[in-house]
């Protein structure tokens, strides 16, 4: 199946159901991966989904891109009190492997940095883990930058997790 951007919506109200298949979207992506991703990833991603509803009153926002009513893309930012500042936390930055390359990534990200700046708010930060070379790449491109990396025993074994930060003021 060949997919074009055209055949791609986009949306930012949540529905009954989007947890769920934004859960799913992140073990069906990442499946063939061997490095680190597994069912306890999924796991992780479902109670961080949880923890943005019902812990975070609402101060984010999120990106559905859908393909046929199906969930194929999706990017989230949730607002972060970090010392003095707030600053905007990216989460769940995915595509499914049938929509890479048409430039989603860098657009849902796109997305949620303008967010950020439309709020106000002082940086944009994310955390990732080492072996996602295009999405760092995006990340770099659209102006972040590395401020710290920390080995860490994650969801299958050892690695390297990645903090970015793109300051907005």
């Amino acid at each position: 199946m060949t997919v074009r951007r055209d055949d791609i919506t986009i949306r930012n109200q949540l529905r009954p159901g989007d947890l769920g298949k934004m859960v799913a979207l992140h073990g069906t992506a990442y499946r063939d991966d061997d490095g680190h991703f597994g069912l306890v990833f999924e796991a992780f991603v479902a109670r961080t989904i949880a923890e943005f509803i019902l812990d975070n009153k609402g101060r984010g926002k999120v990106w559905l891109a859908e393909l046929e009513g199906n969930l194929v893309a999706l990017s989230a930012i949730v607002e972060r009190e970090r010392g003095a500042e707030i600053h905007g936390q990216l989460r769940w930055i995915l595509a499914d492997p049938i929509v890479r390359g048409l430039g989603l990534g860098k657009e849902l990200v796109a997305a949620a940095i303008d967010h950020a700046r439309a709020q106000g708010w002082q940086a944009v930060f994310l955390e990732t883990t080492d072996g996602l070379d295009a999405s760092m790449s995006i990340y770099e491109k659209l102006g972040f930058e590395v401020t710290h990396t920390e080995k860490q025993s994650l969801w299958l074994g050892e690695n390297t997790v990645i903090t970015m930060e793109m300051r907005l003021r």
